[in-house]
């Protein structure tokens, strides 16, 4: 607690791993999905090359920061991210998973706009382009047990015996990266000039088929697309597949520097 009794913040960026030094190594930024913090990346560094550095973000709202006012707009999020980079000027790579992606794509953006580091590659996975809203009601405007319901249908909330405890520490944090998602509007969301790496799960049934192209418009630097076994949620059992994929486009990147 500060001397006013309110949380301490704590840093969003949370480091797994240290790379060896040296001029070329890598920063991998990691933005899960809605609700989540760090923790899903936290073995991600035993299985990336020792120059790259993962990093996973943590947002206000969860994790050690579950006490911190939640954020509710994407450029707010966006900005929170790059304001903890700032000073660091090496290459970066941006990792999102569902929600992060857009994220990811946002804060690529600004730190292209920035001109302090290197934006070498933006990765999705299960991750909708911005804009890309569902018709209906809103995610965020649904009522908890629909939530929970929806959650639970597209595998990123496990409808176990501890599925509704950690549902009930999670939802309001879920609620506020739909609502960010979800009330981010423009007539153009402007590109990057990063390329990008867009992942789907084979058995994904969130996004349509295809979805993954759609990346397309929002980068100068190009588009490759894979699929990995899986459904929409990757961060679980399928992570291996995906960091696989992850990790090779990272090395081929790397090769071509």
């Amino acid at each position: 607690m500060t001397a006013h009794g309110s949380p301490r913040s704590r840093s969003v960026l949370v480091h797994f791993g240290s790379p060896t030094p040296g001029p070329r190594r890598l920063r991998l930024l990691c933005i899960a999905h809605a609700g989540a913090g760090a923790a899903p990346f936290r073995g991600w560094g035993e299985l990336v090359p020792d120059w790259i550095s993962v990093v996973g973000v943590r947002l206000p709202g969860r994790e050690s920061r579950l006490r911190e006012p939640l954020l509710t707009s994407m450029e707010d999020v966006a900005r929170h991210i790059v304001a903890e980079l700032e000073g660091h000027t090496g290459p970066v790579a941006l990792f999102g998973h569902c929600f992060g992606g857009p994220v990811a794509f946002r804060v690529a953006q600004l730190l292209e706009e920035a001109r302090t580091c290197e934006v070498v590659r933006l990765v999705t996975a299960s991750a909708p382009v911005p804009g890309r809203v569902a018709d209906g009601r809103l995610t965020h405007e649904l009522s908890s047990d629909e939530l929970y319901a929806s959650l639970v249908g597209t595998g990123a909330m496990n409808d176990g015996q501890f599925g509704q405890s950690i549902f009930g520490l999670t939802e309001n944090a879920i609620r506020a990266d739909f609502q960010a998602f979800e009330t981010w509007t423009s007539d153009d969301f402007g590109r990057i000039e990063a390329p990008v790496l867009a992942v789907r799960g084979e058995d994904d049934r969130v996004l349509a088929e295809e979805s993954e192209d759609e990346w397309a418009s929002f980068t100068e630097g190009g588009l490759a697309t894979r699929s990995v076994p899986g459904g929409h949620f990757l961060l679980g059992a399928d992570m291996p597949g995906l960091v696989d994929v992850v990790v090779r486009q990272l090395v081929d990147d790397h090769a071509g520097r």
